[in-house]
């Protein structure tokens, strides 16, 4: 990180979307957030993202294509800036952070992290998985998405389904997910779990108690094994999954913005205020 970078606010927070999904999942914190001064960019990872989706890449590959992009926005002028994602989006965030340990990159946000997959909303089949990785015809075989979508608001669920019908990637991602895709997202999990006990940027998490792809419990025993002081993790208690679009979404928004706060130089946490960036009018044409 330069010295000019370092002396900077930060502005700028790069979003990495979910697992075969689109920068719609961040729609709604787009206002929000520009509100409080930060500009949302999502960009698309070739090979991860819906439309996109290379059904025979492998997680690593992933990671390549998130690298790229990262370093692609962060050279467009060095300034400094928050890097996280949703879900395996938050994974794939860390992991392309652990690879860029040079980047104007002041802390990670990771919202409803994918440290495993053992939420009370999975289907009761999921835990039998390993028998269609063994027999090589993942490939064949899908996980649907289905209620509650990663929602505790009604209205969301009923616009998501309206969604389902006529659209091809919703709010909440794509109808379904090939079981050979989820079995590389474990794979980045596991990798970005490792990673997690060598971090040395700060982290916010973003977890809510209910939510139903990722027990909190577990998220609570993985910060808990960090270096003290390098993480902090929020619980939001009106939300599931899906929390960039849920009951609790300006919440997330208000908890961003303190976090990039706290990391401006010379600024106490609790005086920070957060001018208008003029970069942030073209943010809405990153997320569409």
């Amino acid at each position: 990180m330069s010295t000019d970078s370092a002396i900077l606010p930060v502005r700028r927070l790069i979003l990495l979307h979910g697992l075969a999904s689109t920068p719609k999942e961040f729609s709604l914190l787009l206002h929000p957030l520009r509100r409080l001064g930060l500009q949302l960019e999502c960009p698309t990872v070739p090979g991860y993202s819906h439309g996109m989706l290379a059904t025979r890449a492998r997680w690593t590959d992933w990671v390549d294509a998130a690298t790229e992009s990262v370093s692609k926005l962060l050279a467009d002028d060095g300034e400094p800036a928050l890097l996280g994602g949703l879900c395996s989006g938050a994974m794939l965030a860390l992991a392309a952070a652990g690879r860029l340990p040079r980047a104007p990159l002041r802390g990670l946000v990771l919202l409803s992290p994918l440290i495993a997959y053992n939420g009370w909303g999975l289907p009761w089949w999921y835990r039998l998985r390993y028998l269609a990785y063994g027999l090589g015809i993942a490939p064949w075989f899908s996980m649907s998405e289905r209620e509650p979508y990663g929602l505790k608001n009604e209205r969301m669920r009923q616009w998501v389904r309206a969604q389902m019908e006529g659209e091809e990637a919703t709010l909440v991602g794509p109808a379904s997910v090939p079981l050979n895709i989820v079995r590389e997202s474990e794979g980045l999990s596991r990798h970005a779990r490792r990673l997690l006990s060598e971090q040395q940027r700060p982290l916010l998490m973003v977890h809510a108690r209910e939510d139903e792809i990722c027990r909190l419990d577990t998220v609570r025993k993985t910060v808990g094994g960090l270096r003290p002081g390098i993480a902090s993790l929020e619980v939001l208690e009106n939300s599931y999954h899906m929390v960039s679009a849920d009951n609790d979404r300006q919440r997330v928004g208000e908890l961003i913005a303190g976090f990039a706060a706290r990391l401006r130089p010379g600024v106490h946490p609790g005086s920070a205020s957060f001018p208008h960036s003029p970069r942030a009018a073209g943010a809405l044409a990153r997320i569409s």
